[in-house]
């Protein structure tokens, strides 16, 4: 295995010293608090909920946020990932919230966020089976059809409430632009460090213009001591649930599919930026990960605020400082847990002017849309992929204008339909599905994992290549990259295993995937040697496996429940 240079001073298993660690806790959690309390204060203001479930959802926030971090930073059992991976709330629900809590309160809300939480633990557990279908793709449209949401919701702020003196004024456009521009400058021009620290940024410069023009009022947030007892009262859970109310179900159901979908990202993320030496990506781990997001959910609900979501922020965090140690993870958590008892910080948040919550959320959604663009792109697009793409985003669109056939649809399908991240979404998983269904042919075949078994490899092989019609050249690949594969794993397996290999053709491409059922070395870090003169046996049985990645495109291996899985495209 290759070695690679990093600036990583504590691996993830070391223990930092204690003011170290205390003061990369601190940074973690400045970093992100705001993010935390800020969006179930927006969610409740735009809903119209009574003052005291706003200021104790804010608090309940914040808790749960700790409560939740702590669980995914410590891992019990097969629940959390034991890496630096912070929680807080998720902006990807936000407007689902706002509908949720405008139809039955923060109540209802709380309600929905315990029932939808076993959704992303069955993901989790499901993970191998549909990895397929909720791929990079899936996942990058969802986030650009929520970066769609938050600009409607970001441009209604900002413009504050309609018939008000202050609607469309010159002292909204400001505060709502100084707060946006700030934000994003920052990100833009900022150094490293200043790139981590601009919600804050564009949040400190906000206010500041808001109190400058008189529209910041913090007559509310003085009345409240530092130290004590949150203000506020728990909104309770309600079970009488009415059938119109089922697609909100459905919404925070999707939406917890793709929060699942973005903690895999998050957690093969943190994995690869806390060790000093690159290793295979740990799908035990990921689905860890899963099962605490699911958790935090619970805990989200059952505190009577929103759900919650896992953190990109703190990975970089991670690699810039260059400290891993779970115990910074720890100190976070904790500094989140004891936070909420400052009540006068979070009636600060609670009481920030409208457009400066607009201004920070179109900041945040153009912060979001090239991560999106990333997914989207990750692996190239095809004429699939990319109809999927199209399909969505016009449906997404379409159902957000909410002018999409008023009054023709029943009451519980048009609250579905009016939602761009449920409608856009449920298409997107649906084409995913479909072209998954969609192959023109495929060959599967299984044999044990020993050497004597090459002629039976390769004469499936042949077989395969003339029942899929493909021409020489094609099969001579196909051919010499699963024998190197097949190598690979038979010198590092039981003679008793075996290896299932399936060959699909599409209409552009030959998909072939390896599925072996012991964990074996990864494919991904093999790589030529520095001297090839001076190279090891080890490395120089290796090479095959570095020819392999230049004949094809996408090369993957995963290993999940301890079952190794390998595919690849060839043209």
């Amino acid at each position: 295995m290759t070695s690679v240079k990093t600036n990583l001073l504590y691996d993830m298993a070391e223990r930092s010293p204690f003011w170290l660690t205390l003061l990369m806790a601190a940074q973690h959690v400045m970093l992100i608090y705001s993010e935390i309390i800020i969006f179930p204060v927006i969610v409740g203001k735009k809903a119209g909920a009574p003052l005291e479930h706003i200021l104790f959802a804010s608090f309940a926030a914040a808790l749960a946020a700790g409560l939740s971090t702590l669980l995914q930073v410590v891992r019990l059992g097969r629940v959390g990932t034991g890496y630096v991976l912070f929680m807080g709330s998720s902006a990807a629900y936000f407007s689902c919230c706002v509908d949720v809590v405008t139809a039955g309160g923060f109540a209802l809300l709380a309600t929905l966020s315990i029932l939808v939480a076993p959704v992303e633990m069955v993901l989790a557990y499901c993970l191998r089976h549909l990895r397929h279908v909720f791929t990079p793709v899936v996942g990058g449209v969802i986030l650009l059809l929520v970066v769609i949401s938050l600009i409607s919701v970001g441009h209604h702020e900002w413009m504050g409430e309609q018939g008000s003196a202050l609607y469309g004024s010159a002292q909204h456009l400001t505060a709502g632009g100084v707060t946006m521009c700030a934000l994003l400058g920052m990100a833009l021009f900022g150094n490293r460090t200043l790139r981590l620290w601009c919600p804050i940024i564009g949040m400190v410069a906000g206010l500041a213009v808001s109190w400058a023009l008189g529209i910041l009022d913090v007559s509310a947030a003085a009345a409240y001591p530092w130290f004590g007892r949150f203000a506020g009262s728990w909104p309770g859970l309600t079970f009488n649930l009415k059938p119109e109310q089922f697609p909100f179900f459905l919404t925070l159901a999707l939406l917890t599919l793709i929060n699942g979908v973005q903690a895999i990202g998050n957690s093969m993320a943190i994995q690869r930026v806390s060790h000093r030496e690159p290793r295979q990506v740990n799908y035990g781990i990921i689905q860890g990960t899963m099962y605490a997001d699911a958790c935090g959910n619970l805990i989200s609900g059952a505190l009577g605020t929103m759900p919650n979501e896992t953190y990109s922020e703190n990975i970089s965090v991670v690699r810039i400082t260059g400290v891993a140690s779970r115990m910074v993870g720890v100190f976070g958590a904790l500094m989140l847990i004891l936070l909420p008892f400052l009540p006068k910080l979070s009636m600060v948040m609670v009481n920030l002017p409208a457009p400066v919550y607009g201004g920070f959320i179109m900041g945040l959604a153009a912060m979001m849309f090239p991560a999106g663009l990333e997914l989207v792109f990750a692996h190239g697009i095809t004429h699939q992929s990319g109809l999927l793409v199209g399909v969505s985003l016009c449906v997404g669109m379409l159902a957000e204008s909410g002018k999409f056939f008023p009054g023709v649809f029943p009451p519980t399908f048009a609250l579905f339909l009016n939602n761009s991240v449920a409608a856009g979404g449920l298409v997107a998983v649906a084409l995913s599905l479909l072209f998954r269904f969609a192959i023109l042919s495929s060959k599967e075949f299984s044999f044990p994992v020993v050497a004597s078994q090459y002629p039976v490899l390769l004469e499936n092989l042949q077989q395969a290549g003339n029942d899929l019609d493909l021409d020489q050249q094609q099969q001579y690949r196909l051919q010499l990259v699963c024998e190197e594969l097949f190598a690979h794993i038979a010198k590092r397996s039981p003679a008793t295993s075996s290896v299932k290999i399936k060959v699909l053709r599409h209409d552009e491409e030959l998909v072939v995937e390896i599925i072996h059922g012991e964990r074996v070395e990864s494919v991904n870090f093999k790589g030529m040697p520095a001297d090839l003169m001076a190279a090891t046996e080890e490395e120089i049985s290796s090479l095959g496996l570095v020819l392999v990645k230049g004949l094809v495109r996408d090369l993957h291996h995963v290993e999940i429940s301890g079952v190794t899985y390998i595919w690849f495209k060839l043209d």
